[in-house]
Order: C-alpha cells, then sequence, then structure tokens
C-alpha cells in the first residue's frame, strides 16, 4: 500500500517489531513513495542488515525529510549506511 499511496506524508510505525524483514519491505516502499515525509520506526529490532536496506532507499527516496530509528539494534556500521 505504501508503494502506491499518493497523500500519506506521516506514518509511525514504532514499537511493532518489524525486524529486518519489515524493515526490507518498507524500504522496498520508500524506493517508489513519492509523498511521505515522515516516518517514525523507533522499537522495532532493526539492525544493521535492516538499516542497510533502508540506507539504500534513502540513495533513491527524494521527500523523506525525517527518520527516526532509535532504540533498534543499529550498530556504528548500520548507521554508516544510512548515513
Amino acid at each position: 500500500a505504501l508503494k502506491v499511496n499518493s497523500t500519506l506524508e506521516y506514518l509511525d510505525l514504532s514499537c511493532n517489531k518489524i525486524s529486518d524483514n519489515g524493515a526490507k519491505e518498507i524500504a522496498d516502499a520508500l524506493k517508489v513513495n513519492s509523498t511521505l515525509r515522515e516516518l517514525r520506526l523507533s522499537r522495532n529490532k532493526i539492525s544493521d542488515n535492516g538499516a542497510k536496506e533502508i540506507g539504500d532507499a534513502l540513495k533513491v527516496n527524494s521527500t523523506l525529510e525525517y527518520l527516526d530509528l532509535s532504540c533498534n539494534k543499529i550498530s556504528d556500521n548500520g548507521a554508516k549506511e544510512i548515513a
């Protein structure tokens, strides 16, 4: 749904145990979504692998302005993938 949604600007999925598999699905959607401006994914057990997927998506997404990945299992290496 996020891939084709043309109105959603804010999405808070915090505390949903999304993990890396969910992060990959969200990343795939971010690659084609052009309306989402704020995404909150705190406390979702996302690790460096999920961070890499999101980082790759951010390379092609030009609309996301705010991303919250606090309180996940992302190390310095994972953070570099997002930066």
